[in-house]
């Protein structure tokens, strides 16, 4: 499985992704409740998509909530329906946070990434002490390998419940090991005389997949806040300010400039 392959299929899914969702509230709750998520936390959902559990985080009142994706398509449209939380285009695995979280939260998205011990090492670093850490998904074992046969060469089969617990133990309590014919999860908290969290070597046959995937999130997040300030200079000129409103066009076209140069910039990068 490789990385771009995993952006390109996701950024390919991410226009129909929302219509396509079916939520099961109760199992969402349970899957919330078992990960721990409470009010007053930092969580971070990791392969976030469009936000699917954004909503749910706000409502039990997380203090701060950071989604991750390296899908710049899923990206834009998580950060374009909540611009409350702060969701960042990258692969986890190599992205610098600089802190760590109360919660951390896999939900549907484990088995896209190619090296499961690597990532659950790379997450535990990211999970304070006394904290936790989730995978998770909203259907079976069987069922989601079933389902992901759909998505060919994006996708690896789901690690069996206790192998992945294995591999939580070297630095979390598990306290959730579930598996029926409803959901999966394996959650534990993270223990504050757990070894050091090793830094995992860097995969870097992906790394120009990933500033391209990068750069990509940042001009269409560029070209989406242009229009939202163009639109705010319309109001401005509609209340007769038209000083103001010429100020912030002329600030809109600097702003379309200095993304345009990115943009052919990109288109260099990938052809």
């Amino acid at each position: 499985m490789k990385k771009q392959d995993v952006i390109e299929f996701f950024d390919r899914c991410a226009p129909w992704w929302d219509d396509d969702m079916i939520r099961n509230e109760e199992l969402i709750a349970a899957i919330l409740n078992n990960g721990g998520i409470r009010p007053g936390m930092d969580v971070l959902d990791v392969a976030c998509g469009t936000g699917v559990l954004f909503p749910d985080y706000l409502k039990r009142g997380a203090a701060c909530v950071t989604g991750i994706d390296i899908s710049p398509e899923m990206a834009r449209i998580a950060a374009s329906k909540f611009p409350e939380v702060n969701v960042i285009c990258d692969d986890v695995e190599n992205y610098g946070f600089g802190r760590q979280f109360d919660a951390v939260m896999v939900y549907n998205a484990f088995p896209h990434f190619p090296d499961p011990a690597r990532l659950i090492g790379v997450l535990a670093g990211l999970v304070k002490p006394g904290g936790k850490l989730s995978v998770a998904h909203g259907m079976s074992r069987a069922a989601l390998t079933d389902h992901h046969k759909r998505a060919g060469k994006v996708s690896i089969d789901l690690l069996h419940e206790k192998e992945l617990a294995a591999l939580f133990e070297p630095y979390f309590d598990v306290d959730v090991i579930i598996s029926t014919d409803q959901m999966y999860q394996v959650a534990g908290v993270r223990r504050a005389d757990a070894p050091a969290v090793p830094t995992p070597p860097a995969q870097t046959d992906d790394t120009m997949a990933e500033l391209l995937a990068l750069m990509k999130f940042t001009v269409g997040h560029n070209d989406a806040h242009a229009q939202e300030l163009a639109g705010l200079a319309l109001q401005l000129k509609d209340a007769g300010r038209d000083q103001a409103y010429c100020r912030v066009m002329s600030a809109v076209a600097e702003f379309d400039a200095a993304n345009a140069q990115l943009a052919a910039v990109l288109k260099e990068l990938s052809s």
